[in-house]
Order: structure tokens, then sequence, then C-alpha cells
């Protein structure tokens, strides 16, 4: 599937060039490239600040990989445990491949299992990254409601738009309910498509014991006690808190957004934050980001030049970060 993917890049990348030449022609080259320049010295905090965010999700990784004391240890682990630093080179590496192959988590999920596999065992290290995925997924689900309603306050858009989010707001929190309702019953999701991964693994054979296993410790969620669930809890909403920070530190230096607030940063990490979902199979989102910041920048009365900016500026040090990951794949 190689040559395939390889090929699929090729006119993905090129429609992303693009639009990101469309879009920085249209709100001005003088302008962006006075933003960046007006960074300076900075992007070094602007870098930190981005793996500081990584580091918060390797914790959370962690703290899902790492029991002690709950007597369920899996005796292929020994007494190993998931090391930070193994930890924050895997979610590197992972980051890295993500962005750079249109497979997006299809490509990145399977790096941290490969890349702990000599830490940890398979088993824990497969429940792990869908515990720590989930988690996740469900602080962005937050971040991205509060941000919806945060930018209809903020935009002034129609009555029946404002509506109609609501009603979609209200619907995802339902569902988000019965999902957790239907979990509490442990259906055998992964076991009873045992056969199907098995061929999705591209093995002859994978133990359903061990499918078993991975959907027990996913379940097993539900039993944990509370203070492991607000310990993940707390990686995952401070990865986020970093964001705005970094969004904001970037937004205080440009010289048309001097005055911007942790408000408006919350605005453009939330709006980032979904682009980066919907948009996880285009390589590094050419194009994508600069157009969605620069659209939310505009409609907050900020200019999009600074929301094209930041986001020009954001891609570099995901650029930075990824260029790390990949010698850190390099080197196992």
């Amino acid at each position: 599937m190689r040559p395939k993917f390889s090929l699929l890049n090729i006119p993905i990348a090129l429609v992303g060039i693009a639009l990101l030449v469309f879009t920085v022609r249209r709100v001005g080259w003088s302008e962006v490239v006075s933003g960046i320049t007006s960074v300076g010295w900075w992007f070094g905090l602007v870098v930190v600040l981005g793996a500081t965010r990584m580091a918060c999700r390797s914790r959370a990784w962690m703290v899902c990989a790492n029991s002690p004391g709950s007597g369920t240890r899996d005796p292929e682990a020994g007494d190993r445990q998931l090391r930070f630093r193994d930890a924050f080179g895997a979610m590197l590496a992972a980051d890295a491949l993500g962005n750079l192959t249109p497979l997006g988590l299809l490509a990145s999920e399977p790096t941290k299992i490969m890349m702990t596999r000599s830490r940890i065992s398979t088993v824990t290290s497969v429940a792990s990254v869908t515990i720590e995925n989930a988690c996740y997924t469900a602080s962005v689900l937050v971040v991205l409601l509060a941000g919806t309603w945060f930018f209809f306050q903020r935009a002034g858009v129609p009555p029946a738009l404002e509506q109609l989010a609501e009603v979609i707001v209200v619907a995802i929190v339902v569902a988000a309910v019965v999902g957790l309702w239907l979990a509490r019953s442990q259906p055998a999701l992964l076991s009873r498509f045992a056969p199907l991964i098995t061929r999705l693994a591209g093995r002859a054979a994978v133990p359903v014991d061990a499918i078993r296993e991975v959907e027990s410790r996913i379940y097993g969620v539900l039993g944990w006690p509370l203070m492991r669930l607000a310990h993940v809890g707390l990686w995952e909403a401070t990865f986020h808190v970093f964001a705005v920070a970094e969004v904001w530190l970037v937004l205080r230096l440009l010289p048309g957004a001097a005055t911007a607030t942790i408000g408006d940063a919350f605005l453009l990490e939330s709006a980032g934050r979904f682009v980066t979902i919907a948009f996880k199979f285009i390589p590094y989102r050419l194009g994508i980001d600069e157009a969605g910041s620069g659209a939310v920048a505009q409609a907050i009365g900020m200019g999009p030049a600074a929301g094209v900016t930041l986001a020009l500026v954001r891609r570099l040090r995901i650029l930075v970060l990824n260029a790390f990951g990949l010698v850190r794949l390099a080197n196992g």
C-alpha cells in the first residue's frame, strides 16, 4: 500500500500548497512576513510550549499504562513500567508520522505501540494507547463545545444558526452519555471481530485471549479510582492550557493582534483543534490551517492576517518537533 499512499500524497500536497499560497496572497505577503519576523527569538519559547504539550499527553499515557498496586499487571511486562522518556519519544515519533502521511491515527497510534513494545507488553501498550486517546478525545470534545458556544457569542451569527448549533451540541452530549451507559454493559466489540482484527494486523493469528485482555482493560477504566481518572484528566486539561498559552503568546507578538485576550486565543485554539481532527488525513493540513485560522480571526474582528500568521508560526513549530520525532524514530 505504500506506493499508493505515496502517489496520493502528491495531489493532496499540491492542492494544499495552492490553498496556502492563495490564502497568504489574499491577506498580503508583506503582512504575513512582518508578523513572522516579529516573533523572532520568541519562536524558541513557542517550540518549548509545543514540546510541553506533548509531554502532558505522555504523562497521561503513563498514568493509563502504569497501575502500581492494582494487582492486574501483565505477567509479560514483569515489573517494568512505561518511562517518561520512552513515552515522550514515542509521542514525538508518532506525531511526525501522523502529520507526514494521510493515514493520520492509523500511522501514529501503531507507532506508539511499536516503539514501546520493548518496555511494556503489547497488551498493555494497546490498551493504554486506546484509553489515553479516549480521554484526549473527551477533552477535545469539551474544548470544541466550549469554543463553539463562545464563538457564537462573539461572532454574532444569525439566531437560526445559533439554535441549530445548540441542538447539535445537545445531541453530542446526549450521544456521549448514551455511549458511557452502553459501555457499562461491556459489549464484546473487539473479541467479536477478532478475525477482522487479525487480518488488519497482517498476522496469521492474533491470540483471542490477548484481544479479550485488551478489551477487559479498556472497560476496566469504568472501575478506576476517581483520583486516577482525575490524574489523567488533569494532564489532558494541561495540554489544552499550554496550547492556549502558545496561541496567546504568538498573537501578542504580532503587530495587528497585540491586544489579543485569552478569550481570543481560546477561540483560535478551539478552531485549530477542530481543523486538526477534521483534516488529519491531509499531510500537515497544508493550507487548511491557514485558511481556517484566518477566517476565525476575521470573524472575531482581529483581521485574517493575524490568523494566517499564527497558523504559519505553529506549522514551523510542528516541523521542528517532527524533525526530533523522526530522529527518535530512526534511532528505534
